[in-house]
């Protein structure tokens, strides 16, 4: 549970305060684009407070980076609530992104430390569904709190809960990175030592990435789609993120119940990645053709959210687990890979919106779930799916 809060610190920090950026330019004096850059900043400090947070923390140990993170979470929280300008708010806002992404790597590369196979992916599908109930949560949680205490609570809150998780860490979570003894070293292999040239990992963190980018299509085109071109109202649209937030979760947990029974992640991936792929298809099958209705596309939108729910915390267990000695570096090109992606699906559906309708979002998903099966069917078809790991012994 701890483990999954400090993941879910990004997704919690940028939906628990989007109800608030249409209250900023108002209450600050400032410009509808520079309360934008509040949430453009914070992604860009979450970048790179995943890579600087999971390379640190295989240097220098995962508690003390944790605690750094946790500490410029907190102070930039408390510096957003008291901003007085808009540049002011952006500025905290980046600190607070940087702080972040590194707790958020770092929870992923604790549970690589502290289990191992089978039991570790079934740990982490559990974070992923901690992760997975903060949409669901958070934007009513921001609603709330900007209605009737004022858009400065909600970083209040946010400042709050990093003190908390901060006390918690301290006392609670000791050094889980292990260095082995000087008498232990690696077996000589032919994986490569930098991280980009082990071409099984970059296949699985491709796949991965282009995954979390067709969901991602939907989560940037959706609010226009469904109640700009379609003409539902707020709430049937958050009552529909609401239920892909819970079909994305109900996956995660469904990996973790089956990876307790023993059943591998390879055996796993296949399946998830053809079915993404096979919704997705319908999805612009029938958005290209014209039967673009809620209910018609509703159900392979749900299918295509559980599939990547069983996708995620696999691909990312057997590229992590591959790369133990690396966790944090390795969960960081995860994440960052998948922030890229995102941003690229992001730009495409941006691009075909203007008169696209459901067909803008729709397309590029299929797309991009076809592209990571296809990276997968490769990656299998080159290396094996084998999840078997060199082993070490002393000399």
């Amino acid at each position: 549970m701890l483990l999954g809060l400090l993941a879910a610190l990004p997704a919690l920090s940028i939906d628990i305060s989007t109800p608030t950026l249409p209250l900023l330019p108002a209450a600050l004096g400032t410009s509808t684009m520079m309360a934008e850059f509040t949430l453009s900043l914070f992604m860009v400090g979450f970048a790179f407070g995943q890579l600087a947070g999971g390379r640190q923390s295989d240097r220098r140990g995962r508690r003390p980076v944790l605690l750094a993170g946790l500490a410029a979470y907190t102070l930039a929280g408390i510096g957003c609530a008291l901003s007085l300008s808009g540049p002011a708010l952006v500025m905290f806002r980046c600190v607070q992104g940087l702080g972040a992404g590194a707790c958020s790597v770092l929870s992923f590369a604790i549970v690589q430390d502290l289990f191992h196979g089978d039991i570790a992916r079934t740990k982490r599908s559990y974070v992923v569904v901690v992760v997975g109930v903060v949409p669901i949560l958070a934007p009513a949680m921001g609603s709330g709190l900007s209605v009737f205490a004022g858009w400065r609570s909600v970083h209040w809150v946010l400042a709050l809960g990093g003190a908390i998780l901060s006390a918690i860490t301290w006392f609670g979570i000791a050094e889980t990175r292990q260095r082995p003894p000087a008498a232990m070293v690696p077996v000589v292999t032919s994986r490569p030592v930098r991280l980009r040239d082990d071409r099984y990992f970059v296949g699985l963190a491709m796949a991965n990435a282009l995954s979390y980018g067709a969901i991602f299509a939907y989560i940037a085109g959706s609010p226009i789609v469904i109640i700009g071109s379609m003409g539902f109202s707020s709430v049937v649209f958050a009552a529909v993120f609401a239920c892909t937030a819970a079909a994305l979760t109900a996956g995660a947990w469904t990996s973790g119940r089956v990876g307790r029974r023993g059943l591998g992640a390879s055996a796993l991936l296949g399946p998830s990645l053809w079915v993404a792929t096979a919704a997705t298809l319908v999805l612009a099958v029938e958005s290209v053709g014209g039967a673009a209705r809620a209910a018609l596309l509703l159900l392979p939108l749900l299918i295509t959210l559980f599939a990547r729910g069983v996708t995620a915390p696999n691909l990312q267990h057997l590229a992590i687990e591959r790369r133990r000695e690396q966790a944090g570096a390795a969960s960081a090109a995860i994440g960052v890979s998948q922030l890229l992606s995102g941003a690229l699906a992001s730009v495409i559906v941006s691009l075909f919106l203007p008169g696209g309708g459901a067909s803008a979002v729709a397309v590029p998903m299929a797309v991009l779930a076809a592209l990571a099966l296809l990276i997968w069917l490769w990656t299998v078809r080159r290396h094996g799916n084998s999840e078997r790991l060199p082993e070490e012994r002393p000399i």
